[in-house]
């Protein structure tokens, strides 16, 4: 006896169904990476400022929200340290992201004994691994994660995951960049990391 193929109608409700889960999942995902909360109380031995791309070896406008905030803790003693995490973003650029990152600091009164630079990192994942390797170096056992609130979800799940013993997340909002857009971006690239991290705790 042949067996009967699936009928359109169930395949179509099957597709339906996963099509209506992943929008689900997109909304709730969006929704809690828009509403990370405010933490004013945030403080550490070190605050970890996530870097992006500069634009003529300058900081951005966007970056230097992320700056910003990092010079706020500091000067409201909330940190004692930072550390400014960026790598060369592309080989025609002539300083990483933390060199770029670091002159503003000190153009913002921050003393340079304050800034340990992490020059290595091309990747959110790598800016948090190397970061590691310097508070370990340091013995440090608390930081700060400074970076947009859309960004801030995805850092903080790779710290967790990296083991950081004391995190606290100190999310800025940007008047600089297209928040809807980088939503959408955003999304995409937490759906890298779920399954970059299903392949890493797999071992493959």
């Amino acid at each position: 006896m042949k067996k009967q193929r699936p009928s359109w109608k169930r395949t179509r409700r099957f597709v339906w169904l996963c099509v209506v889960v992943g929008l689900l999942w997109v909304s709730i995902l969006q929704y809690r990476m828009a509403n990370v909360p405010d933490n004013a109380s945030a403080a550490g031995e070190v605050g970890i400022i996530l870097g992006s791309s500069l634009k003529n070896n300058v900081a951005t406008p966007s970056l230097q929200e992320r700056l910003d905030g990092g010079i706020k803790l500091f000067k409201d003693g909330k940190i004692k340290h930072i550390i400014v995490s960026g790598g060369l973003d592309r080989t025609e650029f002539q300083l990483t992201e933390a060199e770029g990152m670091r002159n503003y600091l000190l153009e913002h009164g921050i003393a340079d004994n304050v800034i340990m630079m992490e020059q290595e990192a091309t990747s959110t994942y790598e800016n948090l691994l190397f970061s590691q390797r310097f508070m370990l170096q340091q013995k440090w056992n608390s930081a700060v994660l400074i970076t947009h609130r859309y960004h801030m979800l995805r850092a903080m799940e790779m710290a967790e995951f990296l083991n950081y013993r004391q995190v606290e997340a100190y999310p800025v909002d940007s008047k600089a960049v297209n928040n809807s857009w980088n939503l959408i971006r955003e999304t995409l690239a937490h759906v890298k990391w779920k399954l970059d991290k299903l392949r890493m705790a797999l071992g493959s």
